[in-house]
């Protein structure tokens, strides 16, 4: 079980990663992207970037140059730090200037471990870094289509994991129940009915084309809606036949907009029970009734890292949200790593770091985000991860009343 959490926990801080740098824009060709896969050569990868060093001497611009070889130097000692020792996955390495003010240099290097088995190997230097093959580990291998419907509105949306995207939302053109004068009510409620039939077809279509492409991916289809409206729908067939087999659930909902899903997935507790929403809500819940009765349950940044360090710590909890950074820096003069977390990443400045023994400045060998730098911590000590969002209210709860860092204990003391 720890370790199904866990890997959701590693996907969890893989996609922030890949938001993270997908953000990241050099003003020049100063973003450096190397992929490793496990195996490589040492003496080939080494060479490379010693060549890369000295061919970026042609480079014309002082600034850029400058920038492009720091970056190569940041990944030269990233590499002999850890000895070369590439995880079975493989590693991608970034480094370069994410400065957004010209003339101002700010050379950061970031790792990522990738999902599955890494076997592209590459050097890539641009204006952005190279990510398409790290996205593409990412595709949702299972989700669940869901759909709201009433005779005036319909929303269609995608759950994968813990998060739903709403992909579409229309309005009919089917008149009120009032009718305008002169018309018969046989013939109003005719048109009625003709126009919700036209309604109800168009619905069916659009749903068809967000899903049937990827029917063998779906691992449910939830329809909900208020009164009748949403069987009629059902009985109709307006969805594809396959599509239509996958229907798992039906669910009265008071409303058609994205408050109808947000009611949707919260009511289809039972259906979803599996998925990682229902889990978060359970861990969460299990916390808070340890808190509240001051059982076996802790949270806070120091305590939680105090109590992961003893191996008490069953359960982490860590919210995505959190931007903490931990900085891994190395002082020349004493050969000694240091670490260094910041929950307010403006107030990182590399030049300002000393060392703490010897007050020498220091080199930041890597940077990592806080959740990347807990999850390896736990994974050290055998415990397990939920990371948790903050669009449920409970996960809200946790970021804004517990400060986003808790943990469930194996023990007490």
């Amino acid at each position: 079980m720890a370790e199904e959490s866990n890997y959701n926990a590693e996907l969890a801080v893989f996609k922030k990663k890949l938001k993270q740098l997908k953000n990241y824009k050099g003003r020049h060709t100063e973003l450096i992207t190397l992929y490793v896969p496990h195996g490589t050569d040492r003496g080939t990868v080494m060479n490379q970037l010693s060549e890369e060093i000295n061919q970026s001497s042609n480079i014309k611009s002082p600034t850029t140059r400058k920038n492009v070889q720091g970056a190569l130097r940041k990944i030269i000692v990233f590499l002999k730090k850890i000895n070369f020792d590439i995880p079975k996955n493989g590693v991608v390495i970034f480094s370069g200037n994410v400065s957004e003010v010209e003339g101002r240099s700010n050379i950061k290097l970031l790792t990522v471990h990738p999902l599955k088995d890494l076997n592209t190997k590459l050097y890539w230097c641009d204006s952005s870094f190279h990510l398409a093959p790290l996205e593409e580990m990412v595709v949702p291998d299972e989700f669940y289509a869901l759909m709201v419907i009433d005779k005036n509105e319909v929303t269609i949306a995608q759950l994968n994991g813990k998060k739903y995207e709403i992909i579409g939302h229309f309005t009919s053109a089917v008149p009120g129940k009032t009718r305008a004068g002169g018309q018969s009510s046989q013939r109003f409620e005719r048109l009625r009915e003709e126009a919700m039939q036209d309604f109800f077809k168009r619905a069916g279509s659009k749903f068809d084309s967000y899903f049937v492409e990827n029917t063998a991916k779906i691992k449910g289809v939830i329809i909900g809606g208020p009164g009748m409206t949403k069987q009629y729908f059902i009985d109709k067939e307006a969805i594809n036949h396959e599509l239509n087999k996958k229907i798992v659930g039906v669910v009265d909902t008071s409303y058609t907009d994205e408050g109808g899903i947000r009611e949707l997935v919260q009511k289809s507790e039972e259906i979803l029970k599996d998925t990682e929403m229902m889990r978060e809500k359970v861990t969460l819940d299990n916390f808070l009734g340890e808190v509240a009765k001051d059982g076996l349950a802790t949270y806070g940044r120091v305590e939680v890292e105090k109590i992961m360090d003893e191996g008490r710590v069953k359960t982490l909890i860590i919210s995505e949200d959190l931007d903490w950074i931990v900085v891994k820096k190395l002082c020349g003069h004493c050969d000694i790593e240091e670490v260094e977390v910041f929950t307010n990443p403006n107030d990182f400045q590399e030049s300002k770091l000393r060392c703490s023994k010897c007050d020498s400045k220091i080199e930041v060998t890597e940077e990592v985000d806080y959740l990347d730098y807990m999850l390896e911590k736990a994974n050290e000590t055998g415990a397990g991860v939920s990371v948790v969002s903050s669009e449920t209210a409970e996960g809200k709860n946790f970021l804004e009343g517990f400060g986003g860092v808790g943990a469930i204990l194996r023990y007490k003391v």
